[in-house]
């Protein structure tokens, strides 16, 4: 059909060639591209073969994923979760079943002389049943009796030995406990298997030391610390062998004795955990440095001091401690007192005078040897609160 309308155009005339997309071929015979295979330089209306290889990635991607449905060749989302009597404990733990990554965890026996058993179980996909096995990682995790099981849940109990858990002096951490958990999982008529590692962070590698404490170190009664008093510092003169301190009183003590000093302090021995007190020459098995609650404290620049100076900055960081609320104030020159616990030192008077003027009577006694003496040997002022009264954490 061809013509000529008022305006003077001509109408093109039909031929099967408007409607193939192939003009070398038949109607419907087309087989090439839907695009240009290669870059079409300035046509803004044809696309470079950048589009095809999208369209091929799209298909990858897909898979054979049915539409609104699961993947039928996918691997299934395995995801396992961990209880101890700790995340059982809503002051630890929001929920009883947690991630490897939040599981807190301790091992050896507990307060009724029993091994603590860990369980671990499929939590996706749900209610699926795996074969398990479970390792120790390093002989000082212990031994398991019964490593392996089938379900979809699995009990395991941890045993150790004091030949595995050392409690002697040391000023090094303790390493982690640690498990590699092992499970196999049928899903779809595939085998599936994942392995994780639990291991213990630093707060319950600490509270570990007091467990191990109270298993094998004769007259050791101190409790099971709790996770929440065992907390950062930003001064190192308070830690024992740990970045994280244990702390239930000492900070308070140092501050408030701060305060009453006019000025800052050093503290020549802050919290101690159990090993590190033992390697400072502790004779005392329930040491209030080991539950944070006690510090060794001493002037700044103490070591070049001498005489009557030296005498003067211990006696004012001595009082500066008398006046804090606490269990016990001593003068001691490594772990032994050398003056009456808490007691006053006397104050100069016209009868007992001060003649050197290090706020100490020339003439003051204690214990058959002279007040200044005694202050002229001291290494430091250890200040000190009871232990919490808490239960045990078990």
């Amino acid at each position: 059909m061809s013509g000529t309308g008022n305006n003077g155009l001509t109408a093109p005339r039909f031929t099967w060639d408007l409607l193939n997309p192939n003009t070398s071929g038949q109607p419907g015979s087309f087989t090439g591209r839907a695009v240009s295979p290669e870059p079409v330089q300035g046509q803004t209306n044809r696309f470079s073969k950048t589009m095809e290889n999208a369209g091929t990635a799209a298909d990858q991607q897909l898979g054979d994923k049915p539409a609104g449905g699961d993947c039928a060749t996918c691997p299934p989302q395995i995801i396992l979760e961990h209880r101890s009597q700790y995340t059982a404990k809503t002051r630890y733990s929001e929920k009883e079943w947690v991630v490897a990554s939040k599981f807190i965890f301790l091992v050896g026996k507990d307060v009724s002389r029993s091994f603590r058993t860990l369980s671990v179980r499929v939590a996706s996909p749900e209610g699926a049943s795996a074969t398990w096995e479970v390792t120790p990682v390093g002989t000082h995790s212990g031994t398991i009796p019964k490593r392996t099981g089938t379900g979809n849940r699995f009990d395991y109990t941890p045993e150790v030995t004091n030949a595995q858990r050392p409690i002697t002096a040391s000023k090094k951490p303790n390493p982690p406990v640690q498990y590699s958990i092992k499970a196999t999982i049928t899903h779809g008529g595939k085998s599936h298997e994942i392995v994780e590692v639990v291991t213990q962070d630093e707060r319950d590698i600490i509270r570990q030391e007091y467990v191990d404490q109270r298993m094998w170190r004769d007259k050791f009664t101190l409790h099971v610390p709790y996770r929440n008093h065992i907390k950062a510092t930003d001064r190192a003169d308070l830690r024992g062998n740990y970045q994280l301190i244990l702390d239930s009183a000492m900070t308070e003590l140092l501050t408030a004795t701060e305060a009453a000093y006019g000025g800052r302090v050093h503290v020549s021995s802050g919290w101690r955990n159990p090993r590190r007190n033992l390697a400072a020459g502790s004779k005392v098995p329930n040491s209030n440095h080991q539950h944070g609650g006690a510090l060794d404290m001493q002037p700044i620049g103490q070591r070049d001091m001498r005489g009557a100076t030296r005498r003067a900055a211990y006696l004012r960081l001595y009082n500066a401690a008398r006046s804090v609320r606490s269990r016990v104030v001593l003068l001691e020159k490594g772990p032994s007192a050398v003056y009456p616990s808490s007691a006053a030192v006397p104050s100069p008077t016209d009868k007992m005078p001060d003649t050197n003027e290090d706020g100490i009577p020339d003439a003051a006694t204690s214990g058959g040897s002279k007040v200044e003496s005694l202050f002229d040997i001291a290494s430091h002022v250890h200040i000190d609160r009871a232990a919490p009264d808490e239960a045990d954490d078990d």
